[in-house]
């Protein structure tokens, strides 16, 4: 469960940003070299165990440092209360 909240989190994270920056998610693969199709599941919260290497290419992307995409996390457990 835990898991599966922590992706949900980082792809929630990945769009705010991506749409923040104004980019579709072909605009994100062709900076990243990521295909649009993973891209979309990482940020549905779905690409479970994707590497830190691709989080640190999205992050690089998107002009923000990876852990950026991760900040949050603690305190969005406790609210989510799985912790």
């Amino acid at each position: 469960m835990e898991k599966k909240l922590f992706y949900e989190f980082i792809g929630k994270k990945i769009r705010q940003k991506r749409e923040e920056k104004g980019l579709t998610l072909n605009e994100l693969s062709l900076k990243t070299g990521i295909r649009k199709i993973y891209l979309q599941k990482i940020e549905d919260g779905k690409a479970y165990g994707f590497s830190t290497t691709k989080l640190f290419m999205i992050g690089e992307a998107l002009e923000t440092h990876a852990s950026m995409l991760v900040r949050g996390w603690e305190e969005f457990k406790k609210l989510a209360g799985t912790e």
